[in-house]
């Protein structure tokens, strides 16, 4: 949206250098925000202190309205100004900053004449929050208009207003959701809510605003109530009864313990400030917002999350450097229609790029085709898509048999079976029809990528691409580089996942690469417990106790067993004894125990749910033997720090970013912790090395601590800076 010139009410002392602007157009005020510098507006002291004059100098001029909006191309405001927050340890200093931006708000929310924020993109958090205090709402029906409250993904709870504004606008159901969950609503739901009055097409914006400032009144939270649907009005009046109440209230607090197993207490802090707030005039209630997030923004738990944000960032940053060399890729080729390769092309097609998928015979590339318009259909169920747009981004699919379709494809990922001898046929087969500078992308999970090359007439263009299941899903991709991989492939490969919305690590060559190998080493761990009396119960038990989304024997299941006992094959096979499994995988997959795609493997799969099947005991010839929890716990988790310094001393991986990206991400290391290397650091390395010393006398050598481990701890070091 542009605003005509007109005399700004506030001077810049230097233009330019303001986080934004104010001026008036036919008797209406446009206040702009949009700080130089910045790709995205953040609600920064600075920011604050500007929006704070402008204020002031709009009650003493009185214009007929006042039109909030950001100069940005894609975003309205983000949220908080993370380092500054993330730099506050003083809960009386927190306090006097939410004051502050409290009375900010409130003096934005009692303007004497109406106030719209006209948004188009982002408005998160204290974005949403500020829109929250004008008295109107607008919103672009564009994709990047995205409206939430995420502050519970960073382990606090929304600090400026909106536990409160946001129920008493949409009802404390719908505010419940959103802010539970940190859940984006695009611009139409957001308008089924009540939470914006209007939407309109991008180029509409000023003409929408400004209709929404001659219209307005001060009737705005009665009218959201009114567009709400029977249902949420009704839950409503339920929360805010002394007999329905407690349901709601109960409700909410199940579902959340059930998510997060009690290791985020922000979320249960919400509920209890929503409710709470709701009985108090809403300086009071704001005031129990404002105490109850400076508590919660000291807290380790959103230390840790608001650290893996900025490593997060980090880390899509180096990426982001590394793909500007890549060349375009115009369209992709998808070599095996099977769960991975299909996902691959689903998400591909989402992204709008045009893809190639081909499969050995029609009855294989049309299940592969089939799920890609499933996976559709279910985003349009979600309301993700539109019918018509579904349907177009199936068109980007070509279903395939024939090499022939990919003659002017130079860009293949490679998604067939983890053999080597198949894997190199297929190779030789892509390279014998598609054009000389075909990058050759393999989804090998464990397969090193220069035994791969060997069939390439290009090995400079072999690279890896390591998925994780489900593809849509899962964020993290791994690029595996093999000594030989040029620049130009690298870089485009990791251009392609960006295009695909994959945070992306780069990792050298070996055996399992990272993550495989990492993981690889917990769930070992966890089948040597179970060959020494463990119960299969009580180790997924300890370990989703300690954060864990599933715990390893349920993991392994989901892998197959088969899979995961090629995988460690491949891994032994080249680092040695030290990775042998137990006796445990082989008796269970002669008996057809391959998990939940077999229905039975560690636990039995059926209509009523999963349980430990007691068979599996009797297979093994087990005797039980239990341990604590903690020593379980510390056994997986150690196990996975020792083999990651060992990975650390190879050159495999470096960055301790990448590392506790790719751990969070990849399979789920418990993400309140802030990663496995700041899990150490937590303990320390000194603690960290002496107990696997202690478990390798007890248990064997492989839990012996990797060289890097023993020199930091004797260096005093840690692996991020204190």
């Amino acid at each position: 949206m542009t605003v005509t010139e007109a005399k700004p009410l506030v001077k810049d002392a230097r233009p330019g250098t303001n986080p934004g602007a104010l001026a008036v157009v036919d008797g209406i005020a446009w206040l702009r925000l949009d700080d130089p510098g910045k790709k995205v507006n953040t609600l920064s002291t600075r920011l604050m202190a500007w929006f704070e004059a402008q204020v002031e100098e709009l009650l003493r001029e009185r214009p007929a309205g006042l039109v909030v909006y950001s100069g940005k191309p894609d975003g309205f405001v983000a949220g908080a100004d993370l380092e500054e927050l993330q730099a506050l340890s003083d809960k009386e200093a927190i306090l006097e900053m939410l004051k502050r931006g409290h009375a900010l708000m409130e003096r934005l929310s009692s303007l004497p004449f109406p106030t719209v924020a006209a948004i188009h993109g982002a408005a998160l958090g204290g974005g949403l929050e500020l829109a929250l205090a004008c008295s109107r709402r607008v919103a672009t029906e564009h994709a990047k208009t995205k409206l939430g409250l995420p502050e519970v993904q960073l382990g606090l709870i929304p600090g400026l207003g909106g536990t409160q504004r946001l129920p008493r606008l949409i009802g404390v159901p719908d505010a419940l959701d959103i802010i539970l969950t940190g859940r984006q609503v695009d611009a139409r739901k957001a308008r089924r809510l009540g939470l914006v009055d209007e939407t309109c097409h991008p180029t509409d914006l000023r003409t929408a605003a400004e209709r929404l400032v001659r219209l307005a009144g001060d009737d705005a939270p009665e009218r959201a109530k009114s567009k709400q649907p029977f249902a949420s009005r009704a839950g409503d009046f339920l929360a805010r009864t002394p007999f329905g109440g407690p349901l709601v209230w109960d409700k909410a607090r199940a579902g959340v313990m059930k998510k997060t197993g009690g290791h985020y207490p922000a979320p249960l802090v919400a509920i209890d400030v929503v409710r709470e707030g709701l009985k108090l005039p809403l300086p009071r209630a704001l005031d129990l917002e404002a105490g109850a997030f400076s508590e919660l923004v000291v807290s380790e738990t959103a230390k840790s999350l608001i650290s893996i944000f900025f490593l997060k960032n980090e880390v899509e940053a180096r990426a982001g450097k590394i793909a500007k060399k890549g060349r375009p890729v115009p369209r992709v080729g998808v070599l095996g229609a099977g769960f991975m390769g299909s996902g691959v092309a689903q998400v591909l097609a989402h992204k709008g790029v045009p893809v190639v998928l081909k499969d050995r015979d029609l009855a294989a590339v049309g299940r592969g085709y089939g799920f890609c318009a499933q996976q559709f259909r279910e985003l349009v169920k979600r309301r993700r898509y539109t019918e018509a747009g579904a349907k177009q981004a199936m068109g980007r699919i070509l279903p395939t048999v024939d090499y022939a379709a990919l003659r002017r494809v130079d860009f293949v990922v490679e998604a067939v079976f983890e053999d080597l001898a198949v894997k190199h046929a297929v190779i030789r087969e892509i390279e014998a029809v598609a054009p000389e500078n075909l990058i050759f992308a393999s989804n090998t999970s464990a397969i090193p990528l220069a035994r791969l090359a060997e069939a390439s007439s290009r090995p400079q263009n072999v690279v890896g691409m390591h998925f994780f299941s489900p593809v849509a899903k899962m964020p993290l991709l791994e690029v595996i580089r093999h000594p030989g991989t040029s620049e130009e492939a690298l870089a485009t490969t990791v251009d392609v996942g960006r295009t695909m919305g994959k945070t992306v690590i780069v990792v050298g060559d070996g055996p399992g690469f990272f993550t495989s190998r990492v993981l690889g080493t917990m769930l070992n761990e966890a089948a040597w417990m179970l060959a020494e009396g463990v119960a299969i119960e009580a180790v997924d038990r300890a370990m989703t106790r300690w954060g864990w989304p599933v715990g390893p024997f349920a993991l392994l299941d989901e892998v197959g067993l088969d899979v995961a006992r090629h995988a460690g094959e491949v891994v032994q096979s080249a680092l040695g004894d030290r990775l042998r499994p137990p006796a445990v995988f082989g008796p269970m997959i002669e008996e057809g125990r391959l998990g939940r795609k077999a229905k039975k493997g560690f636990y039995l799969y059926e209509e009523k749910g999963k349980q430990v099947d007691p068979a599996i005991y009797r297979l093994l010839g087990w005797k039980e033997s239990p341990i604590p929890d903690q020593e379980i716990v510390e056994r997986c988790w150690l196990q996975m720090l020792n083999e990651t310094a060992r990975c650390m001393e190879e050159g495999i991986i470096e960055n301790p970013a990448d590392v506790d990206i790719g751990v969070i991400f990849g399979f789920g290391f418990p993400p309140f912790r802030g990663g496995l290397l700041r899990e150490a650091d937590r303990h320390g390395l000194r603690w960290a090395v002496d107990r696997l010393d202690s478990y390798a006398d007890r248990y064997g050598e492989r839990l012996r601590p990797a060289g890097l481990l023993r020199d930091m701890a004797e260096r005093g070091a840690t692996f991020y800076k204190k």
